[in-house]
């Protein structure tokens, strides 16, 4: 049987079990004239949106706190801003879970929808938009980059050009269990910039996106790579973000 034909054959029993626009992309029920965005109106209510944010990372803080989380005041990053749609939690995890290491590519349109809608009401106008990278392992066993997919729906819908700014040169372990500081040392010197983009970024404002935000390492460390190569302003914007107010 060729690549072709296994291929086909996974979509048909994705779409069986997860129908594109029939089915809830959170909790499978079936979608009716009060769903949105591939959401029943049960799990959209239980969504955990973020609606007020640190002024800094735009992680979710306590109503009592008007300006920026403790690890925003502990830590200096290289962007300028980060703004995140959902806390990462409960419904989120599943979902992007099933995005990422599901394979399940048809999650890119509800999410990225909902990426788009919370970019539209942020006041920030970047020349370009990026993602951050896989390194080759990862995007062979995953087959694609999710962050890079739903990069190209926001570059689509809003006709700003995207570019894969950076590579990823190190197959560094992954950041899920590490703490601040390890998650800092390990994506030191992991990522290259592209050179070929050299006088496309100079002087530019520069979104990154990515899937989910914890402690910023990542997107702090293409930043600072981004801006030594001559872009003026890095923004970043995520789909979830994965820490709270009194986590450093």
């Amino acid at each position: 049987m060729n690549l072709i034909k296994i291929k086909e054959i996974k979509n048909f029993l994705l779409d069986m079990l997860y129908p594109r626009h029939i089915k809830c992309i959170f909790c499978g029920e079936e979608l009716n004239e009060k769903s949105y965005n591939d959401t029943c109106e049960k799990c959209l209510k239980e969504l955990p949106f973020i609606t007020h944010s640190c002024l800094r990372c735009g992680g979710p803080i306590g109503e009592s706190n008007d300006g920026v989380c403790l690890n925003c005041k502990a830590n200096n990053f290289e962007f300028k801003l980060a703004r995140s749609v959902f806390s990462y939690k409960d419904k989120i995890i599943s979902v992007i879970h099933k995005f990422k290491y599901g394979g399940m590519k048809f999650l890119e349109e509800p999410l990225g929808n909902y990426l788009c809608e919370y970019f539209s009401t942020w006041d920030i106008n970047p020349d370009i938009i990026t993602s951050v990278p896989l390194n080759d392992n990862k995007l062979k066993r995953r087959k694609f980059n999710q962050s890079e997919c739903m990069a190209r729906i926001l570059s689509n819908r809003n006709n700003i050009p995207y570019f894969n700014l950076c590579t990823k040169i190190v197959d560094n372990i992954s950041q899920t269990e590490l703490n601040f500081k390890e998650r800092k040392e390990n994506v030191k010197n992991v990522f290259r910039f592209n050179s070929e983009y050299k006088k496309e970024i100079k002087d530019k404002i520069v979104l990154i996106v990515d899937d989910v935000y914890t402690t910023g390492s990542t997107c702090n460390e293409l930043s600072k790579i981004i801006i030594e190569a001559g872009a003026k302003e890095v923004f970043v914007i995520t789909l979830a973000h994965g820490l709270g107010d009194n986590k450093i």
